[in-house]
């Protein structure tokens, strides 16, 4: 039988459709990282939520969009906890600078998440949204404090998240090592007009990173680091 996950967690005083489409999520986290989204299949998710195969298709197209669902709230999830490590941390482009490398470092941990997330950020704009949100407001703050003066708008937010995206899958497939997230901070931090020194002295200074978690693991066995 089925370890019950955070999903099935969440949604056990809701309706029948509302828990089984969270078993099918939980039973997609396990199989995920079991077997790696390539190989994963929809019959084994349904298998594993102990569901028939025509149950899936009711709550989800295929397995892309329930990868698509998963990797939406992982994202969410790792944004909110990056977001708590910075309390008490006031300087935007610190701030910045913290949570890529954060983002980048904890993906590229996690290469299987890592590459689920990549692969539903190219068709499920609103997860680009609730990760935009927490870069706005450090972007935001930048300008407040007189540091950035680039009008921060929906196109150059998104430009900056596809660039850190790139530097991820850059980071996953091997192209760039430990210092990606420093190296598109910097870059960020050029083309948003940061003096040179400055944008330097912020992606490469020393940090301490976190010890991030995925949320949405099954509570009885972890994803190897």
């Amino acid at each position: 039988m089925m370890t019950s996950g955070p999903f099935a967690v969440e949604a056990r005083h809701q309706n029948k459709s509302a828990r089984t489409r969270a078993r099918l999520m939980d039973a997609a986290v396990e199989v995920f990282a079991r077997d790696g989204f390539e190989a994963a299949s929809v019959n084994e998710i349904a298998r594993m939520a102990e569901v028939a195969n025509g149950t899936f298709y009711v709550h989800f197209k295929d397995k892309d969009a329930i990868a698509a669902n998963v990797a939406a709230r992982i994202a969410t999830d790792i944004a909110d906890q990056i977001d708590r490590a910075m309390e008490g941390m006031d300087d935007a482009l610190d701030r910045f600078g913290f949570a890529t490398r954060q983002f980048i470092a904890f993906a590229s941990s996690q290469p299987q998440w890592g590459w689920v997330i990549i692969r539903a950020a190219s068709f499920l704009p609103e997860m680009h949204r609730q990760m935009e949100t927490h870069m706005c407001a450090d972007l935001e703050m930048g300008c407040r404090q007189g540091q950035i003066s680039a009008e921060i708008d929906a196109f150059l937010v998104d430009t900056i998240t596809s660039m850190v995206f790139a530097a991820l899958a850059a980071r996953l497939r091997g192209d760039a090592g430990p210092e990606a997230g420093s190296r598109v901070t910097e870059l960020v931090l050029n083309m948003l007009n940061i003096p040179p020194q400055r944008a330097h002295e912020v992606a490469w200074q020393d940090i301490t990173l976190k010890d991030l978690h995925l949320p949405t693991q099954p509570k009885t066995e972890r994803l190897a680091h």
